[in-house]
Protein backbone atom coordinates (compact mmCIF):
# COMPACT_ATOMS: atom_id res chain seq x y z
CA UNK A 1 0.00 0.00 0.00
CA UNK A 2 1.44 3.29 -1.00
CA UNK A 3 0.24 6.69 -0.04
CA UNK A 4 0.90 10.51 -0.98
CA UNK A 5 2.91 13.04 0.82
CA UNK A 6 1.74 16.23 1.12
CA UNK A 7 3.50 17.55 -1.86
CA UNK A 8 1.70 14.41 -4.02
CA UNK A 9 4.71 12.21 -4.24
CA UNK A 10 4.30 8.19 -3.58
CA UNK A 11 5.60 7.36 -0.51
CA UNK A 12 5.78 3.99 1.09
CA UNK A 13 4.04 3.15 4.36
CA UNK A 14 6.95 3.68 6.46
CA UNK A 15 7.23 7.64 4.58
CA UNK A 16 10.03 6.71 2.34
CA UNK A 17 9.88 8.34 -1.13
CA UNK A 18 9.28 6.04 -3.22
CA UNK A 19 11.83 6.26 -6.57
CA UNK A 20 13.01 4.58 -9.60
CA UNK A 21 16.68 3.23 -10.95
CA UNK A 22 17.06 6.71 -12.21
CA UNK A 23 16.14 7.81 -8.22
CA UNK A 24 12.94 9.22 -10.31
CA UNK A 25 9.48 10.13 -8.11
CA UNK A 26 5.99 9.15 -9.02
CA UNK A 27 6.98 13.55 -10.30
CA UNK A 28 9.68 12.38 -13.50
CA UNK A 29 10.27 16.00 -12.86
CA UNK A 30 11.49 15.68 -9.16
CA UNK A 31 14.60 13.49 -7.91
CA UNK A 32 15.30 12.87 -4.69
CA UNK A 33 17.83 10.63 -2.83
CA UNK A 34 19.39 9.46 0.65
CA UNK A 35 17.82 9.75 3.89
CA UNK A 36 14.01 10.63 2.26
CA UNK A 37 13.84 7.91 -0.45
CA UNK A 38 12.82 4.26 0.06
CA UNK A 39 15.85 1.82 -2.19
CA UNK A 40 15.78 -1.54 -3.50
CA UNK A 41 17.47 -4.04 -1.39
CA UNK A 42 19.18 -6.13 -3.99
CA UNK A 43 18.63 -9.56 -1.53
CA UNK A 44 15.14 -9.03 -1.21
CA UNK A 45 14.29 -7.37 -4.36
CA UNK A 46 12.06 -4.86 -2.19
CA UNK A 47 11.60 -1.33 -1.04
CA UNK A 48 13.89 -0.52 1.86
CA UNK A 49 14.54 2.61 4.44
CA UNK A 50 18.29 2.83 4.90
CA UNK A 51 19.42 6.25 5.81
CA UNK A 52 22.92 6.07 5.36
CA UNK A 53 25.10 9.46 4.60
CA UNK A 54 27.15 7.79 1.79
CA UNK A 55 23.87 6.82 0.09
CA UNK A 56 23.31 10.48 -0.77
CA UNK A 57 26.76 11.78 -2.09
CA UNK A 58 26.83 8.53 -4.23
CA UNK A 59 22.63 9.18 -5.55
CA UNK A 60 23.46 12.48 -5.67
CA UNK A 61 26.26 11.84 -8.52
CA UNK A 62 23.23 9.91 -10.36
CA UNK A 63 20.40 12.55 -9.53
CA UNK A 64 22.81 15.56 -11.17
CA UNK A 65 24.13 12.86 -13.83
CA UNK A 66 20.25 12.57 -15.29
CA UNK A 67 19.42 16.14 -14.56
CA UNK A 68 21.98 17.01 -16.68
CA UNK A 69 20.48 15.25 -19.64
CA UNK A 70 22.40 12.08 -19.21
CA UNK A 71 21.03 8.38 -18.21
CA UNK A 72 22.65 7.50 -15.12
CA UNK A 73 20.89 4.75 -12.73
CA UNK A 74 21.29 3.22 -8.93
CA UNK A 75 21.71 -0.45 -8.65
CA UNK A 76 20.13 -0.30 -4.73
CA UNK A 77 22.01 -1.18 -1.91
CA UNK A 78 22.75 -4.13 0.58
CA UNK A 79 22.46 -2.72 3.69
CA UNK A 80 26.15 -1.70 4.43
CA UNK A 81 26.76 -0.27 8.35
CA UNK A 82 29.15 0.07 10.77
CA UNK A 83 29.35 2.06 14.48
CA UNK A 84 31.55 1.66 17.63
CA UNK A 85 30.74 0.94 20.62
CA UNK A 86 33.50 2.25 23.14
CA UNK A 87 36.89 0.53 21.95
CA UNK A 88 34.25 -2.49 19.76
CA UNK A 89 33.46 -2.22 16.25
CA UNK A 90 30.45 -3.71 14.64
CA UNK A 91 29.86 -3.78 11.28
CA UNK A 92 27.30 -5.64 8.74
CA UNK A 93 25.97 -5.93 5.45
CA UNK A 94 22.74 -7.75 3.44
CA UNK A 95 20.67 -9.94 5.57
CA UNK A 96 21.47 -11.45 9.17
CA UNK A 97 20.46 -15.02 9.65
CA UNK A 98 16.78 -13.97 11.02
CA UNK A 99 15.90 -11.73 8.49
CA UNK A 100 17.21 -14.20 5.98
CA UNK A 101 14.55 -16.76 7.25
CA UNK A 102 12.10 -14.26 7.43
CA UNK A 103 12.09 -13.65 3.74
CA UNK A 104 12.17 -17.17 3.07
CA UNK A 105 15.15 -17.96 1.90
CA UNK A 106 17.22 -21.39 2.90
CA UNK A 107 19.21 -19.72 4.95
CA UNK A 108 22.45 -20.52 7.11
CA UNK A 109 25.30 -18.97 8.65
CA UNK A 110 29.24 -19.87 9.40
CA UNK A 111 30.93 -18.41 12.35
CA UNK A 112 34.26 -17.83 11.88
CA UNK A 113 37.00 -16.41 14.49
CA UNK A 114 40.34 -15.21 13.13
CA UNK A 115 43.39 -12.86 13.74
CA UNK A 116 43.74 -9.89 11.81
CA UNK A 117 47.44 -10.20 11.45
CA UNK A 118 49.95 -13.47 11.04
CA UNK A 119 49.97 -15.35 13.90
CA UNK A 120 53.53 -14.19 14.61
CA UNK A 121 53.11 -10.41 14.60
CA UNK A 122 53.68 -8.67 17.78
CA UNK A 123 50.08 -7.17 17.75
CA UNK A 124 46.95 -9.19 17.01
CA UNK A 125 43.34 -8.73 17.62
CA UNK A 126 40.27 -11.40 16.92
CA UNK A 127 37.75 -10.80 13.85
CA UNK A 128 34.44 -12.51 14.87
CA UNK A 129 32.71 -12.32 11.42
CA UNK A 130 29.82 -14.49 10.35
CA UNK A 131 28.32 -15.05 6.97
CA UNK A 132 24.91 -16.03 5.88
CA UNK A 133 24.36 -17.67 2.54
CA UNK A 134 21.40 -19.40 1.16
CA UNK A 135 21.85 -23.41 1.17
CA UNK A 136 20.35 -24.07 -2.47
CA UNK A 137 22.00 -21.52 -4.57
CA UNK A 138 24.84 -20.92 -2.50
CA UNK A 139 24.25 -17.15 -2.85
CA UNK A 140 25.68 -14.56 -0.16
CA UNK A 141 23.11 -12.92 1.60
CA UNK A 142 25.04 -11.09 4.58
CA UNK A 143 27.74 -10.57 6.65
CA UNK A 144 28.29 -9.38 10.56
CA UNK A 145 31.07 -9.39 12.59
CA UNK A 146 32.95 -7.26 15.36
CA UNK A 147 36.68 -6.07 16.40
CA UNK A 148 38.65 -4.21 18.59
CA UNK A 149 40.50 -2.99 15.32
CA UNK A 150 37.79 -1.16 13.08
CA UNK A 151 39.99 -0.87 10.15
CA UNK A 152 40.04 -4.56 9.18
CA UNK A 153 36.73 -5.85 10.23
CA UNK A 154 35.15 -3.34 7.44
CA UNK A 155 37.26 -3.44 5.07
CA UNK A 156 36.66 -7.12 5.08
CA UNK A 157 32.75 -6.12 5.19
CA UNK A 158 33.35 -4.12 2.31
CA UNK A 159 34.54 -6.92 0.49
CA UNK A 160 31.51 -8.82 0.81
CA UNK A 161 29.15 -6.24 0.28
CA UNK A 162 30.74 -5.63 -3.28
CA UNK A 163 30.28 -9.15 -4.09
CA UNK A 164 26.58 -8.79 -2.71
CA UNK A 165 25.68 -6.21 -5.55
CA UNK A 166 27.00 -8.80 -7.96
CA UNK A 167 24.81 -11.43 -6.62
CA UNK A 168 28.25 -13.74 -5.71
CA UNK A 169 28.59 -16.68 -4.48
CA UNK A 170 30.22 -18.46 -1.58
CA UNK A 171 33.31 -20.06 -4.54
CA UNK A 172 33.34 -15.95 -4.93
CA UNK A 173 33.93 -15.33 -1.68
CA UNK A 174 36.34 -18.21 -1.04
CA UNK A 175 38.20 -17.18 -4.16
CA UNK A 176 38.48 -13.79 -3.48
CA UNK A 177 41.92 -12.08 -3.92
CA UNK A 178 42.92 -10.10 -0.64
CA UNK A 179 46.27 -8.18 -0.27
CA UNK A 180 48.32 -9.59 2.13
CA UNK A 181 51.31 -8.49 4.52
CA UNK A 182 51.57 -9.70 7.68
CA UNK A 183 51.04 -5.84 9.41
CA UNK A 184 47.84 -6.06 7.63
CA UNK A 185 46.24 -9.79 7.11
CA UNK A 186 46.52 -13.44 7.18
CA UNK A 187 47.92 -15.76 4.26
CA UNK A 188 44.20 -17.15 4.21
CA UNK A 189 42.16 -14.13 4.80
CA UNK A 190 38.88 -14.40 7.22
CA UNK A 191 36.81 -14.04 4.31
CA UNK A 192 37.79 -16.58 2.52
CA UNK A 193 37.85 -19.13 5.89
CA UNK A 194 34.46 -18.07 6.42
CA UNK A 195 33.33 -19.24 2.92
CA UNK A 196 34.92 -22.35 3.35
CA UNK A 197 33.21 -23.15 6.64
CA UNK A 198 30.05 -22.14 4.97
CA UNK A 199 30.55 -24.77 1.97
CA UNK A 200 31.49 -27.20 4.29
CA UNK A 201 28.16 -26.86 6.36
CA UNK A 202 26.09 -26.55 2.82
CA UNK A 203 27.86 -29.83 1.75
CA UNK A 204 27.15 -31.24 4.77
CA UNK A 205 30.82 -32.05 5.98
CA UNK A 206 30.34 -29.55 9.25
CA UNK A 207 27.21 -30.12 11.26
CA UNK A 208 27.70 -27.32 13.54
CA UNK A 209 25.41 -25.28 16.18
CA UNK A 210 26.01 -22.03 17.02
CA UNK A 211 25.08 -19.80 20.78
CA UNK A 212 21.64 -20.75 20.98
CA UNK A 213 21.85 -24.20 20.47
CA UNK A 214 25.27 -24.23 23.05
CA UNK A 215 22.76 -22.77 25.06
CA UNK A 216 20.31 -25.16 25.54
CA UNK A 217 22.15 -28.18 24.99
CA UNK A 218 24.67 -27.74 27.35
CA UNK A 219 23.94 -24.88 29.75
CA UNK A 220 20.50 -25.55 30.26
CA UNK A 221 21.52 -29.11 30.16
CA UNK A 222 18.19 -29.80 28.66
CA UNK A 223 19.71 -32.80 26.25
CA UNK A 224 22.68 -34.17 28.76
CA UNK A 225 24.86 -32.96 26.19
CA UNK A 226 28.99 -33.72 26.60
CA UNK A 227 31.37 -31.65 26.02
CA UNK A 228 34.14 -32.70 23.97
CA UNK A 229 37.42 -30.33 24.18
CA UNK A 230 39.99 -31.18 21.86
CA UNK A 231 42.01 -28.54 23.06
CA UNK A 232 45.32 -28.78 25.01
CA UNK A 233 45.32 -30.26 28.47
CA UNK A 234 46.09 -26.61 30.09
CA UNK A 235 43.63 -24.99 28.44
CA UNK A 236 40.95 -27.20 28.63
CA UNK A 237 41.73 -27.69 32.50
CA UNK A 238 39.23 -25.04 34.37
CA UNK A 239 36.73 -25.91 31.73
CA UNK A 240 36.60 -29.64 33.11
CA UNK A 241 37.26 -27.90 36.93
CA UNK A 242 33.91 -26.48 36.56
CA UNK A 243 31.64 -28.83 34.96
CA UNK A 244 33.08 -31.90 35.99
CA UNK A 245 32.40 -35.43 34.13
CA UNK A 246 29.96 -33.12 31.30
CA UNK A 247 33.50 -31.58 30.04
CA UNK A 248 35.34 -34.13 28.41
CA UNK A 249 39.50 -32.88 27.53
CA UNK A 250 40.96 -35.40 24.46
CA UNK A 251 43.36 -33.08 22.94
CA UNK A 252 42.87 -33.36 18.72
CA UNK A 253 46.28 -34.39 18.30
CA UNK A 254 45.53 -37.84 20.36
CA UNK A 255 42.04 -38.19 19.28
CA UNK A 256 42.93 -40.96 16.60
CA UNK A 257 44.33 -43.01 20.06
CA UNK A 258 41.40 -42.70 21.78
CA UNK A 259 38.67 -43.18 20.12
CA UNK A 260 37.19 -45.91 22.76
CA UNK A 261 37.46 -42.71 25.08
CA UNK A 262 34.27 -41.30 23.30
CA UNK A 263 30.87 -42.54 24.40
CA UNK A 264 28.33 -43.18 21.46
CA UNK A 265 25.35 -42.95 23.42
CA UNK A 266 25.59 -39.12 24.65
CA UNK A 267 25.20 -35.95 22.33
CA UNK A 268 28.85 -34.60 21.78
CA UNK A 269 29.38 -30.81 21.16
CA UNK A 270 33.30 -30.09 19.77
CA UNK A 271 34.99 -27.22 21.45
CA UNK A 272 38.18 -25.52 20.41
CA UNK A 273 39.47 -22.46 20.90
CA UNK A 274 38.19 -20.77 17.69
CA UNK A 275 36.33 -23.55 15.66
CA UNK A 276 39.36 -25.21 13.42
CA UNK A 277 40.51 -27.73 15.30
CA UNK A 278 37.03 -29.28 16.36
CA UNK A 279 35.90 -29.40 12.78
CA UNK A 280 38.97 -31.58 12.38
CA UNK A 281 38.18 -33.97 15.21
CA UNK A 282 34.85 -34.09 14.04
CA UNK A 283 36.03 -35.89 10.58
CA UNK A 284 38.07 -37.82 12.77
CA UNK A 285 34.63 -38.89 14.23
CA UNK A 286 32.85 -39.28 11.16
CA UNK A 287 35.20 -41.52 9.79
CA UNK A 288 34.77 -43.77 12.70
CA UNK A 289 31.01 -44.09 12.55
CA UNK A 290 29.79 -40.65 14.98
CA UNK A 291 27.18 -39.22 14.23
CA UNK A 292 25.91 -37.63 17.52
CA UNK A 293 28.34 -34.82 17.54
CA UNK A 294 28.51 -31.30 16.41
CA UNK A 295 31.14 -28.62 16.17
CA UNK A 296 30.33 -25.06 17.99
CA UNK A 297 30.96 -22.58 15.58
CA UNK A 298 33.73 -19.83 16.95
CA UNK A 299 34.89 -21.88 20.00
CA UNK A 300 36.04 -20.86 23.50
CA UNK A 301 36.54 -17.57 22.07
CA UNK A 302 33.27 -16.88 20.33
CA UNK A 303 31.75 -17.84 23.82
CA UNK A 304 34.11 -15.50 26.00
CA UNK A 305 32.96 -12.45 23.39
CA UNK A 306 29.37 -13.59 23.58
CA UNK A 307 29.21 -13.47 27.39
CA UNK A 308 28.37 -17.14 28.02
CA UNK A 309 31.21 -18.48 29.94
CA UNK A 310 33.75 -16.30 32.31
CA UNK A 311 36.07 -18.94 33.07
Amino acid sequence: MCIRDRAGLIVSPGGGILVNQRLQTSDPQIYAGGGCVDNLQIITGKPAYFPEPSLAHRQGRIIGTNIAGEFATFPGITGSFTFKVFDLAVAGTGLHLEAARQEGLDADAALVVQQDHAHYYPVQELIYLQLVVDRKSRRLLGAQGVCHNGDALVGRINSIAALLLRHGTIEDLSNLEMAYSPPYGTALDIVNTVANTAENIVEGRNQSIGFAEFQRLFLEARDGALVLDVRGAANAAPFVAHFGERWLNIPQETLKYRFDEVPRDQRLILICNAGMRSYEALRQLQTQGFENAVGLQGGVAALKKAGMLDL
